[in-house]
């Protein structure tokens, strides 16, 4: 059984996609709305992430890569009272380990424009999730690329052309990440459902779209793990 219900609240929260029956945890942050100093973030980091953090030119990429880490440590220090200041090894991009416990969580982290998308769990699962803000495309053209007949159909017919567009693509996304496929099998995947319908099942996975900020973004999540997805806001401590 999938449910959903919206979410709605200050904007000094941190969005929320709890999946209770698995406990695993899909948080949604604006980085606009926290001031945190950079040497602040910069310390949160490990040492391979501080070498990644440096190579990076450009300073909202800096931010943007350090704060999905910060999102991480603060997620899992209010589901599972983990300190923030441990140091961690981010494996494969899927598996956050906790040095000083050997803990081990699954983890999906996305970031686009202001907004960071992480995704947790305490047990061993897939977990794939992308974040898209909305920009103007050649979108006819552009969903030719990654997606099957049926998809493109649904999209360049749909009203809301951009919306169906990135909804798709999000869905794409989180699904590569969540079966490691390869991008060619992706392309092939119908997943028109997901245009469809903002939740269900495709391919074997449970999956969630949605928007952020009024449209101007779009999300998508999977599992494959069984799981009751629910939106609601959560507080940042």
């Amino acid at each position: 059984m999938i449910s959903q219900q919206s979410a709605i609240g200050s904007p000094e929260k941190l969005r929320l996609v709890s999946l209770p029956i698995n406990n695993i945890y899909v948080y949604y942050c604006d980085m606009q709305q926290f001031n945190i100093d950079p040497g602040l973030l910069f310390g949160c980091l490990n040492q391979t992430d501080q070498r990644r953090y440096q190579s990076f030119k450009n300073v909202s990429r800096q931010r943007q890569f350090a704060m999905s880490r910060w999102l991480i440590k603060q997620c899992l220090k209010q589901l599972f009272a983990v300190s923030t200041s441990h140091d961690y090894q981010l494996i494969d991009y899927a598996r956050w380990r906790v040095m000083e416990t050997d803990a081990n969580y699954s983890v999906s982290i996305s970031h686009s424009g202001h907004y960071i998308a992480a995704a947790i769990a305490a047990f061993p699962c897939s977990i794939g999730i992308d974040i898209e803000q909305h920009k103007s495309r050649n979108f006819t053209e552009l969903v030719k690329i990654f997606s099957t007949p049926t998809e493109q159909n649904l999209v360049c017919n749909h009203s809301e052309q951009q919306q169906s567009f990135y909804r798709l693509w999000t869905a794409k996304e989180a699904f590569l990440k969540v079966t490691q496929s390869s991008f060619e099998l992706v392309c092939r995947e119908n997943l028109a459902i997901c245009l469809q319908h903002n939740l269900g099942q495709v391919a074997g996975h449970h999956y969630l779209t949605g928007y952020l900020e009024e449209s101007k973004y779009s999300y998508s999540v999977m599992t494959n793990a069984d799981a009751t997805m629910q939106v609601q806001e959560f507080a940042l401590n």
